[in-house]
């Protein structure tokens, strides 16, 4: 009980303190500044097509060349936008559509909450080729999309 009654104390006589405030704040910034690195916005343009030929497990008119590869537990933000004419992508495991429009920059905010891979595609009537414009999104967990996916993009620039 005495430890506690001192400990009381203590923090009594801290918060009276007038530079605690001011102490606590700078060794805070000190200690979170030195192991918490500046973040910058991964960003990157890719072409993905149906898949021709599949394999034993794919999902014919579903599969794409190159996957659209997401961190699960973040908040992320897409930027659509068509060179065309108008599109609607849709994914609905993530609840995910949005308008694609010529001239338009379209945003969606995600946050997917677990790895997986999710299939969606276009909902528009855009065109002849409309039924043939998959996107399949792989989510993957923060550690593995920092350590391999991020690493492979910068080698590739």
């Amino acid at each position: 009980m005495v430890e506690g009654t001192a400990r009381d104390q203590l923090k009594a006589d801290l918060k009276a303190s007038p530079t605690f405030k001011a102490e606590l704040a700078g060794r805070l910034k000190t200690a979170l500044g030195a192991k918490v690195p500046t973040s910058s916005a991964v960003s990157y343009n890719f072409d993905s097509y149906m898949l021709q030929d599949i394999e034993p497990g794919q999902l014919r008119i579903l599969e794409v060349d190159e996957r659209l590869v997401l961190p699960t537990n973040t908040l992320i933000r897409v930027l659509v936008t068509a060179s065309d004419v108008l599109h609607s992508f849709a994914v609905p495991s993530l609840g995910v559509k949005i308008d694609a429009v010529p001239g338009r920059l379209n945003q969606v905010w995600l946050n997917i909450n677990r790895p997986g891979v999710f299939y969606g595609q276009c909902s528009e009537l855009c065109g002849a080729n409309h039924s043939f414009m998959p996107i399949v999104v792989e989510a993957i967990t923060p550690r593995q999309f920092l350590t391999d996916y991020v690493r492979k993009l910068q080698e590739a620039m």
